[in-house]
């Protein structure tokens, strides 16, 4: 008996889901836990696996469409069963969940109007047919340049074509311009969730972002240090990613409105510290949360990062690998850059942004000296948050990285 496949439910909030790729085609064997399909969220993208061991059936939802959670998108045969043409189980037709799969285009054919914004192709002139007349000369010259007789316009006795007319449609053809069609990227899936949560957060606080030249002589003798005793231990060894939320989590326990979310007309200072770290993947930007970073090692920390990216990475995050950050990181020095203005994520009060580290030269006890300099970004809502309490944070970081010394 065929048992469907339906669209999961991967956390309280989500009410759909995007099927972005199937894993298998109609009449693959499947066994259970197998990835038959991958799903999109509006927080995740992970593979859905089946539940039972079998033949895949009927697909009834294309890769690209989105539909409601407990929506049937497949069935699942057991062996030597064969599918109906609809797809349907005996038990529950499609149509009782409220959703049923888009039509095919090619069932209501539609005359599309052009779109008076994009220019129309160059209209070219239809080959002729039957014997064209054409000078060997002509001949030979059209061959060389790959051009078909049939399109050139003959000047000559009974539209014979002769030197001059090869030699005038090549001309021609040299001076009209490349026709370079517009690549159309849909807006859609992790791309779309970001672009309004960007625009919202724009929207909805008063964003100030100051930046801080940081000496990072410290937090880079620290990580030699630790690279060196992992060397000896056989051990991973930390990045700075692991690092920097050590530090920032400690800084947020001294300076709690930063850890903090706005609820109506309150400011709810957070007990629990939950870092987030901005992972670049192909799906676009993922935010992955270190949870109670406060209370962790930085060799736990870097555990925890390992595991959230990697499953980022592989688009299988679970909902709580990127919910409930109370504060964010991002890093963008391993792109060479030195420094930028991050944007919240909201309903967050701080984001730290870091640059890159590179060797300047400083003045240090009066003298000039080489020393690895970091940018570090601190954007906050400027309606919760004021500048100086800002900034003192920033100089706590700032204490914090030294003290690795």
């Amino acid at each position: 008996m065929a048992v469907e496949v339906v669209m999961p439910k991967l956390g309280l909030n989500m009410s759909e889901g995007r099927l972005v790729e199937w894993l298998k085609k109609e009449g693959d064997p499947v066994q259970r836990g197998e990835a038959l399909f991958v799903v999109e969220t509006d927080k995740v993208t992970t593979e859905s696996t089946a539940q039972i061991d079998g033949v895949l059936g009927k697909i009834l939802v294309e890769a690209g469409a989105t539909v409601p959670v407990r929506a049937v998108v497949a069935t699942i045969l057991a062996e030597g069963e064969a599918a109906d043409s609809s797809g349907r189980t005996a038990e529950r037709p499609l149509g009782t969940l409220g959703w049923s799969a888009p039509e095919s285009p090619a069932a209501h054919p539609a005359q599309e109007a052009p779109d008076p914004g994009i220019p129309a192709e160059p209209i070219q002139e239809t080959p002729r047919t039957g014997k064209i007349l054409a000078s060997p000369l002509a001949k030979r010259l059209a061959a060389e340049n790959g051009i078909d007789l049939g399109a050139v316009k003959g000047t000559g006795p009974d539209g014979r074509i002769g030197q001059e007319d090869i030699e005038r449609f090549l001309a021609d053809r040299k001076a009209a311009p490349a026709v370079r069609p517009v690549q159309s990227l849909p807006i859609e899936g992790v791309r779309a969730v970001i672009a309004e949560r960007m625009a919202l957060s724009l929207q909805t606080t008063a964003q100030l972002t100051l930046h801080s030249e940081v000496d990072a002589t410290g937090l880079v003798s620290y990580r030699e240090r630790m690279k060196a005793d992992a060397q000896r231990d056989a051990a991973p060894v930390p990045g700075y990613n692991a690092i920097l939320i050590s530090l920032v989590a400690r800084a947020l326990k001294e300076h709690p409105r930063l850890n903090a979310r706005q609820v109506g007309k309150t400011l709810q200072l957070l007990p629990e510290i939950h870092v987030g770290l901005a992972v670049d993947t192909e799906a676009g930007l993922v935010v992955v949360v270190v949870r109670d970073a406060d209370q962790k090692s930085i060799a736990e920390i870097h555990q925890d990062l390992d595991r959230l990216t990697e499953r980022a990475l592989a688009r299988r995050s679970q909902p709580d690998d990127v919910s409930g950050s109370t504060f964010t990181i991002t890093n963008l020095g391993n792109f060479g850059v030195d420094s930028f203005t991050p944007i919240l994520n909201p309903p967050e009060v701080g984001i730290l942004g870091v640059g890159r580290i590179t060797d300047k030269l400083v003045i240090a006890n009066g003298k000039v000296a080489q020393r690895p300099m970091v940018t570090l970004s601190l954007t906050f809502d400027h309606r919760l948050v004021d500048g100086a309490p800002a900034a003192r944070f920033l100089q706590v970081v700032a204490g914090y990285m030294a003290e690795l010394a």
